[in-house]
């Protein structure tokens, strides 16, 4: 009777629960690694932003207040130690002169590098004044990519444990199709209960079928089961893969930011140094014209002159040392640009190897999921060949989706290997 009320049987509702469960879990996957995704882009934009304002800042002061700042610092330091002489002579006369007037005139060209930044003997602080220069860019430098990537990586973690709901799902799912309701169980119905609705099959049952299609319905019963699950690997898949896009884009950012910025401090050495030699040689030229002096007093004079410029250059170098020295903690500079200012060029190789090795890691990530993509069609090709076979009941017909599905096996498989 049509208008009777009618009610599924617990199999059809426990069909229904099921597949709703592993249905949500799976939007709830592909969700959460979407999340997972857009917090590793950010965790690239901010590295990318944050890197540049580190370039920026130490191009600014190793590259351009840096280097006027020392020649201030090196004509003072021959100043300074040519005072004594200035009074006893013409050379010593003229030389401090010319090194005062240097030191005097560049003094207001050293940008940021004010006096409150010299130190007496040593030189401009110029970690110091970088850690100032960062600290009027709070913004750029309170970034945090490492933060945005452990997020995504808590997104990814949710997602895994959607994958693993969605796959304990389709697990009930196979172990409930087979399992065939006690016969003690099957009580008939009360006269006034309503009709039970046995029939609908939302998915393969071979705990009903007829013995003779019972292989068949299991075999489509696994061609279901794989359909639902595969796409929980591409989903895994495209996440491991955008993480590790991710990582390998950080990484290059990484790499030229630490290459560029101790190419900036180690150029930096680079110019004292070779302002110190310059003073050496001077010196050295010095004392081979005391040498070949017709006149003993001009003589003298380029001996007493040679003298300081030697301890001159010795100091000159001892300048490039200090204002060149590798930012320490308490010199308050932020610790990814102090890093980056110690690094060695013997490490960076190092750094490369890491990137490439993420990239190697996407780029395995992308080829499994575009396994899974290929399994799954032959997924789809084995489940309409099934469907196919029972409606036509033709046992040998059962041969094609068996193939399909063992092509669509074996590429999963060669996959998750």
């Amino acid at each position: 009777m049509s208008g009777e009320p009618r009610r599924f049987s617990l199999r059809i509702r426990i069909q229904i629960a099921l597949i709703t469960v592993a249905t949500a879990a799976t939007l709830a996957a592909t969700w959460q690694f979407s999340q997972a995704g857009g917090a590793y882009q950010d965790a690239v934009r901010q590295e990318i932003k944050r890197q540049a304002g580190v370039q920026e800042d130490v191009r600014q002061v190793y590259g351009v207040d840096a280097p006027q700042a020392f020649h201030v610092a090196a004509a003072q330091a021959e100043a300074d130690a040519l005072a004594p002489l200035k009074d006893g002579g013409q050379l010593a006369a003229a030389e401090y002169t010319i090194a005062s007037q240097t030191a005097f005139v560049l003094r207001n060209s050293t940008g940021g590098l004010t006096e409150a930044y010299f130190r007496a003997g040593l030189g401009y602080d110029i970690p110091r004044r970088l850690a100032d220069v960062q600290a009027a860019s709070p913004g750029v430098y309170a970034l945090d990519p490492d933060e945005q990537l452990r997020s995504g990586d808590h997104w990814a973690a949710w997602a895994l444990g959607s994958v693993g709901l969605a796959g304990i799902a389709v697990l009930a799912v196979l172990i409930t199709a087979n399992v065939l309701r006690p016969v003690a169980w099957r009580r008939p119905p009360a006269p006034s209960a309503p009709r039970v609705l046995r029939k609908l099959e939302l998915i393969p049952q071979p705990a009903t079928a007829q013995p003779g299609t019972r292989l068949a319905v299991q075999l489509h019963l696994l061609v279901i089961a794989l359909l639902l699950l595969l796409p929980l690997g591409q989903a895994y898949a495209a996440g491991g893969e955008q993480r590790a896009q991710a990582e390998a884009a950080r990484r290059a950012v990484q790499v030229r930011t630490d290459i560029a910025v101790s190419g900036q401090r180690h150029a930096f050495l680079v110019l004292g140094l070779q302002a110190s030699l310059r003073t050496d040689v001077r010196a050295i030229s010095r004392e081979l014209a005391a040498v070949d002096a017709a006149d003993p007093g001009v003589a003298r004079q380029e001996t007493q002159v040679a003298a300081v410029e030697s301890t001159v250059a010795n100091s000159v170098r001892d300048l490039a040392v200090y204002m060149a020295r590798p930012p320490a903690p308490a010199d308050s500079v932020d610790p990814a640009t102090a890093s980056a200012l110690r690094s060695d060029p013997e490490n960076q190789p190092k750094l490369a190897a890491d990137q490439n090795h993420q990239v190697d890691l996407a780029q395995r990530s992308g080829n499994r999921a575009l396994l899974l993509a290929v399994a799954t069609a032959f997924a789809v090709v084995a489940e309409v060949l099934a469907a196919s076979a029972l409606a036509a009941e033709r046992r040998r017909w059962v041969l094609w989706p068996t193939a399909a599905l063992g092509v669509s096996l074996v590429v999963t498989g060669v996959a998750v290997l």
